[in-house]
């Protein structure tokens, strides 16, 4: 028999559930929030300047001579790396010459979107009829998949161009390539004139790409005095091999009653597994494609001294350069603590802090905590759309949770109450106990649909063996990571020079920051989008701006409203809907 309970908590109003509360958690890893599954991947300058190289990119095999490639990205964003075409003294370049150099990742990669600060110059061809009389240097950029460049260009009299040229949303896309070579203009048997300085260039100065880790860590080898049994009363250890085939292993954390105790980046790959993104980024940033080691042995020290006495939940996570996580170890330790009684993780709340779980007097535990209640319970959590313990949802969408409460034995424990804790995904948000606990089914299952207004948030799922207990017998955790939703309105739909439009819409999703959510408008009349004005919205989320065309038609311009990610707004950054204003 199935259960429904309306509750209430942070990021979430009226959560409706089946067979449990809602909740969420503090982010239980290291590094900062990030859009599980991705991570940023820089090349020749990151975002303060400093030089990171050209990890990832490949040279070609040039088709005639003079084509070069050199790379000299330097320190304070100075500096570029790529093709020059040219000047040939010993003749033209015919048709097909020229050369390419591709970004490529590794296999469980793909990339979702990329960047890239370019400059092009195609050279010059004769005009005639407004047509070219020769061949001409021309720049392309394209990726996987593409039966056109995403990027062409030839001079055509315009000289030089510096533009940044990307994509986003892509889809099983492994490679992007930018190339140089001599197109031949009206006829294919012209040629393109050896004798420019150069016939044809691209140099990269900066840019980054999206990359999709669709692997999750493994561990192997779990040991050590840390987790043996018995009664801790020192400095123990736990040592494992986590192994990670997208972006590789980045850092190892233990949690003591769901609180951080300790975490580290077991190997820096030489510099290359160092997270370069600002400290407010919702994803990590690296130099390299696959930036830490893909295998690593690690081991944690623990100094149980510094807990109060009794049981308590361990926890060791491995979390890759993507984000995704993977749980090491997640059981309960006894500890015999220190003579001053001192506590780092606990979560007792009695008034002499004592803990009270696995081993304490049954007096002290009260009743069972369910049919088949038992001290070594497994708890499961899972999305239903993915096998990751992260997943990126987008504003609006009913994302439900599964899971299962069983012994080591595999029984069902049914009818357990099971306490569920709550922390919106925003900076300085804190933990809380939702008020309404509810209990397992007949088969030790639940299930859990999330509101279509849920925030960024990580949930946490407790079992207590027995009623009394204040230390979990077994634990669950997911993380939720949601893009903003917006709504643009734009009136009127047609415009001409020295008229103005006008901008009115909603950012949905609470708590806006104090001072209201900062927004981005943007516009567009073909691939690119262009950021014209940064506004505010008010503290209900409500924003308005206008617009007067400067220039004169006809075009058609599309505009969208794009929300950044803050770390005080509890969700990714996000788009709104596109208009259309057609200036006459």
């Amino acid at each position: 028999m199935s259960t429904e309970v309306r509750t209430v908590c942070p990021g979430f109003r009226g959560v409706t559930v089946g067979l449990l509360a809602a909740a969420c958690l503090l982010a239980l890893a290291s590094p900062p929030p990030a859009t599980a599954g991705t991570f940023t991947a820089l090349t020749c300058h990151g975002p303060s300047g400093n030089a990171v190289g050209t990890r990832g990119w490949r040279e070609g095999t040039a088709v005639g001579e003079y084509i070069s490639y050199g790379a000299d990205c330097a320190s304070g964003g100075e500096g570029s790396f790529g093709l020059t075409m040219g000047p040939d003294p010993t003749g033209n370049y015919k048709n097909g010459y020229g050369n390419t150099m591709t970004y490529s990742v590794p296999a469980g990669l793909q990339i979702l979107s990329y960047s890239l600060q370019l400059h092009a110059f195609g050279g010059p061809c004769g005009i005639q009829d407004n047509q070219c009389a020769d061949g001409m240097g021309a720049v392309f950029v394209d990726h996987t998949g593409q039966s056109d460049p995403n990027y062409d260009y030839r001079n055509l009299g315009k000289g030089t161009a510096t533009t940044t040229v990307g994509a986003s949303e892509l889809s099983d896309v492994n490679t992007v390539t930018v190339g140089v070579g001599c197109d031949p203009g009206q006829a294919s048997y012209y040629e393109c004139p050896g004798a420019a300085n150069p016939e044809a260039q691209a140099l990269v100065s900066g840019g980054s790409f999206t990359l999709l880790d669709s692997t999750v860590p493994s561990v192997t080898n779990v040991s050590g005095s840390l987790i043996a049994g018995g009664t801790l009363a020192g400095e123990d250890t736990i040592a494992f091999t986590p192994s990670d085939s997208g972006g590789g292993v980045y850092s190892a954390t233990v949690l003591v009653d769901g609180h951080q105790v300790a975490g580290k980046v077991p190997n820096n790959n030489g510099g290359l597994c160092v997270n370069l993104a600002p400290a407010s980024s919702a994803t990590m940033a690296f130099a390299a494609p696959q930036p830490c080691p893909a295998t690593e042995n690690v081991s944690m020290s623990l100094d149980t001294t510094k807990l109060s006495a009794g049981a308590h939940q361990l926890q060791v996570l491995v979390t890759d350069a993507a984000g995704d996580q993977a749980t090491a170890y997640d059981g309960t330790i006894t500890v015999a603590g220190s003579p001053s009684g001192g506590s780092t993780g606990s979560t007792a709340s009695s008034a002499t802090d004592v803990a009270i779980g696995p081993g304490s007097p049954a007096v002290l535990r009260g009743p069972a905590n369910g049919a088949n209640a038992s001290d070594q319970a497994t708890l499961t959590a899972h999305w239903a759309r993915t096998p990751k313990g992260s997943f990126t949802s987008r504003y609006g969408v009913r994302e439900r949770i599964t899971g299962r409460l069983t012994t080591s034995a595999g029984q069902p424990i049914s009818g357990a109450l099971l306490d569920v804790y709550a922390t919106p995904g925003y900076q300085g948000a804190r933990a809380s106990l939702s008020d309404a606990g509810v209990h397992t089914g007949p088969n030790g299952e639940w299930s859990l649909t999330l509101p279509p207004d849920a925030s960024s948030c990580v949930l946490r799922f407790a079992y207590r063996s027995h009623l009394n207990d204040t230390v979990s017998a077994a634990t669950a955790s997911l993380t939720l990571r949601v893009h903003a939703g917006l709504t643009l309105d734009i009136a009127p739909h047609t415009a001409s020079v020295g008229r103005q439009i006008f901008f009115s819409g909603v950012l949905h999703g609470t708590p806006i920051p104090p001072g209201g959510k900062q927004l981005v408008l943007e516009a567009s009349s073909g691939r690119e989008w262009v950021e014209f004005r940064t506004i505010s919205t008010t503290a209900k989320g409500r924003y308005r701006a206008s617009y007067r065309f400067k220039f004169p038609g006809p075009v058609t311009y599309r505009f969208r409203v794009v929300s950044p990610y803050e770390a005080d707004f509890p969700f990714l950054d996000g788009a709104s809907n596109v208009v259309a204003v057609h200036e006459h």
